[in-house]
Order: C-alpha cells, then structure tokens, then sequence
C-alpha cells in the first residue's frame, strides 16, 4: 500500500488508511468472519485484522523512540529518546515527547506556561504548521495536542504532515499512548478521542507492539476519469 497527501507528499504509513484498505479487500473479495492481510508499506510490514464485530485492529508494530531515527534534533534526554522535552514554537515553550511510528510525531500535553493542555480551545491552523516545519524536525513532523481526561482515556486532536488538521490520525493515536505512558501520564491501554470518534490503542509490554482497534466502513463508491 502506498498513500499520498492532500498536499502530493508520501508519508511511510498511514493507520487509518491501513484500516480503510482492509476493509476495503473484504468487501472487494466479498470476505466474511476474522481476515487478516499483511500489508507492505515503506514502515515495513503492517498486519490489519477485521474483528468478529466488524471492527479493524492492527498490529502497528514497535515505536521508534531513538531521537535521530524518529528524526528529531532534539537532544536525547532519556535513554536515547526525547522525552518531556522543552521546544520553543513561537516564543511559546512547549513539552514535548518525540515518537515514530514508522513516521514522525510530536507529541505535547502542556506548555511550560498551562500544565494542562484544553485541545478544543487550540488553534490549529496557526500554531500546527510551526510545529511540522520546526528546524528540530529535519522530516517534518506530525503534531498531537493531547488532554489527559483520565489514565485510561485520553482526548486528541493532530496537525498531520503534508494534510494539516485531520479528523484523525491513527499513528498519531499510537504516539500519543506511548508518549503518555513514557511521561506517566497514562496507561498502556487507552481510547483515544478524535475528532473522527475514538480509537483503542494498547502498547503491550510482552512484544513491544502496538495494537490499534477501530471501525472502518464504506463510505461511497464512485470512479474517477482520469
């Protein structure tokens, strides 16, 4: 599966679109009950699984936290990854936690000013793209604003790389629970609310892995002359 950007840009994965494209074959192939595909994307192998219940979970594989490989320019303050880290945006000082899920994000639940970040009061359009075009992301960046509603819910909205504000963004909701957990902010299971509506994320401690749940259903059919 590759994926292309409102903007023409191709990022490594795309979550929600992983989901979208299992459903997708099953229609397509007219499948029924449990199916499970592995598809290849250049974040390397990515295993969507349709539930009993019609929903779409995903083994999203392992985060990347090492601060050069998410990329990131800040510097490593825990282990090799950038955890809680100050990140002027404007003037502005902003916590932040840097994660790869194949592709980069930046996570942020408060500025040094607010401890709690209230993300429907935010401003996506101005404040989103300093974070993408930041000098410290040499990639770019994804950007989750996130509020911690309890340690198991948790209430997201993202500025994505190359589509700007989005209903949702499913490695973003993966970021963000990992992120929320290496702050200690949360626990490694949570909904994440989205504009869209919420998703189940699980970072699991036997495998590394991260497991996202979700639906995915058929909007509308059509054809494009091209």
């Amino acid at each position: 599966m590759r994926i292309f950007n409102s903007d023409g840009s191709e990022p490594e994965m795309c979550g929600n679109g992983v989901r979208c494209f299992a459903r997708f074959i099953a229609e397509l192939e007219n499948l029924q009950g449990k199916q499970s595909f592995t598809v290849h994307t250049g974040a390397g192998l990515i295993v969507p699984e349709i539930q009993e219940d019609g929903k779409v979970r995903v083994d999203m594989g392992e985060p990347i936290l090492k601060a050069s490989d998410v990329p990131t320019k800040l510097p490593a303050n825990k282990d090799q990854s950038v955890v809680r880290s100050k990140l002027d945006v404007d003037g502005i000082t902003w916590n932040v936690t840097c994660v790869s899920m194949g592709n980069p994000h930046c996570v942020t639940f408060a500025t040094e000013a607010s401890q709690d970040l209230q993300v429907d009061e935010l401003n996506l359009a101005e404040i989103g793209p300093k974070f993408e075009h930041h000098v410290m992301f040499p990639a770019r960046t994804n950007t989750e604003f996130v509020q911690v509603l309890s340690p198991k819910h948790l209430k997201m909205r993202v500025w994505e790389r190359g589509a700007g504000a989005t209903l949702a963004c499913g490695t973003g909701a993966c970021a963000t629970v990992v992120a929320a957990v290496l702050e200690g902010r949360a626990g490694r299971s949570c909904t994440v609310d989205l504009p869209g509506g919420p998703l189940d994320i699980e970072w699991r401690e036997e495998d590394n892995h991260i497991y996202m749940t979700g639906p995915a259903e058929v909007v509308f059919y059509g054809s494009i002359p091209l």
